[in-house]
């Protein structure tokens, strides 16, 4: 039998479930598949920045994958409608009696796959999904009463004691050499037609082999500070593998596994040893848990609030505030410096993420969904079930949500982790020249100071902003 395995967002070799299973069952070979899909990629809002890593990933993969004797083969679909038949077209025209492929959770994609397993079906062959994109299959994890959790803490004690049950968190080597097909690889593009990026590839370098090592040197040089740095946007306090884990350059299995390793000699280790392995451990669980939401409450993925009451909100609509918030030209420095950071690498701080968001949504009032949108169409890691989970969190829409009268202060937040204003002049040169006491609230400036720095006004008051958005939430609650 000839083996499909279809690439999606698990773009390694290593510890590649469906890949595995693929060439464990074969005996007449492997093909590999990626397919391009614009018009999917653009209704999903897929940054083109991620886009880049994508396809630099997939060539670092292809000569990979050659070395095992698996070639690996680009297919086009127009619209996403067309993918199955794209998919079933590459098995038929290379024999391929079996299609192996990793599970995604989001509706559109979960529609998707169901239509390529009727397909398959429908041709007189089979096809096989896989849990790979989580931990676990999302639901075997459950409240007593058999639902979805809905809460973080229960559901990370649930899972820790899941994997325990199991004896810990496992990966998979590479798998082993194919019978030669003597089917040649593809090229892998360079780019997409409008999904061009302008950052330098550079700063995020491809593959599983450089995702690997970034974990490596995290966990032996970062990890045990991590609860202490990882909220100082000015260190490199962080792991900054979320754009791997997007695209699947490596695995949260990977993740977990080694950091459990590093803090092996604890009695318990998923929640007992030194804090900064701990942490990070819950921080990869927190992507699970949101990955578990998405496919136990499928609303998330349509542009609906998990709570459901929260949809009757009516969110102001001012364009020039959320042209302002998403230019960087908000007048708050720790905010502009967030989003001018993502403008310009496709990366944010975790920390700052939570500001900016929390402003757009509780001093501007603007729609979370505008933010989950922009996000997405910059994000090099974005990733729609984290995206959309930290989105309604600082909204105070969705699981474990901040409560609505919990409003970070962004000055307060700024003066707290980032004292000495080092991020905010790195993203906000112009403010460059201020002292540390100065560079947080510019408008209180004296004039001449004020005047000759080239830095709009804020576009709202803090506190009064604050006290509107708090004032529309009881409103709501009662």
């Amino acid at each position: 039998m000839r083996a499909l395995h279809w690439f999606r967002s698990d773009l390694r070799s290593i510890d590649n479930t469906a890949l595995s299973a693929a060439c464990s069952k074969a005996d007449e070979g492997v093909v590999a598949l990626f397919v391009i899909s614009p018009a999917e990629w653009l209704a999903h809002d897929v940054a083109p920045v991620r886009l880049s890593l994508t396809l630099r990933t997939l060539r670092e993969l292809s000569t990979t994958l050659a070395s095992l004797n698996i070639p690996l083969l680009i297919a086009h679909a127009a619209k996403p409608a067309d993918v199955p038949r794209a998919v079933l077209d590459v098995a038929r025209r290379h024999n391929c009696a079996e299609l192996f492929f990793n599970k995604e959770y989001e509706v559109n994609e979960a529609s998707r796959d169901a239509a390529t397993i009727a397909a398959f079906q429908d041709d007189g062959r089979r096809a096989h999904a896989f849990t790979d994109q989580s931990v676990v299959e999302p639901g075997d994890v459950r409240t007593g009463e058999g639902r979805f959790f809905t809460v973080f803490t229960p559901f990370k004690k649930a899972l820790y004691k899941h994997l325990q049950a199991k004896g810990g968190v496992f990966t998979r080597p590479a798998p082993r050499k194919q019978p030669a097909t003597n089917i040649r690889p593809d090229p892998v593009p360079e780019t997409v037609a409008g999904f061009e990026s302008a950052i330098a590839p550079e700063l995020w370098p491809a593959g599983e082999v450089h995702a690997q090592k970034r974990l490596d040197t995290f966990i032996a040089k970062h990890i045990v500070q991590y609860k202490d740095r990882r909220d100082l946007p000015a260190q490199d306090g962080t792991s900054v593998l979320s754009p791997y884990l997007a695209i699947g350059a490596i695995s949260p299995r990977q993740c977990i596994a080694a950091a459990l390793a590093a803090n092996a000699r604890s009695a318990s280790p998923f929640d007992t040893g030194p804090e900064g392995i701990t942490h990070w451990i819950s921080e990869v669980v927190w992507r699970e848990f949101y990955i578990h939401i998405v496919a136990g409450f499928p609303r998330v993925c349509m542009h609906r609030a998990f709570q459901i009451g929260t949809d009757r909100i009516v969110w102001n609509r001012n364009e020039a505030h959320l042209q302002a918030w998403k230019q960087g030209r908000t007048g708050v420095p720790i905010v502009d410096a967030g989003m001018r950071q993502l403008l310009a690498t496709g990366w944010m701080h975790n920390r700052v993420r939570m500001v900016v968001a929390m402003y757009l949504t509780k001093n501007l009032f603007l729609d979370w969904r505008e933010g989950e949108k922009h996000f997405m169409r910059h994000l090099v890691d974005g990733f729609l079930a984290s995206n959309n989970g930290g989105w309604q969190w600082s909204a105070s829409t969705g699981t474990d949500a901040a409560p609505y009268f919990r409003i970070f202060n962004p000055v307060s937040q700024s003066t707290k982790f980032d004292p000495s204003g080092d991020y905010i002049r790195a993203n906000v040169t112009e403010l460059a020249s201020l002292t540390a006491d100065e560079i947080h609230e510019p408008w209180k400036l004296p004039g001449l100071v004020r005047a000759r720095l080239v830095y709009p006004e804020p576009l709202v008051d803090l506190s009064r902003s604050r006290e509107k958005a708090i004032a529309a939430f009881a409103a709501l609650k009662g």
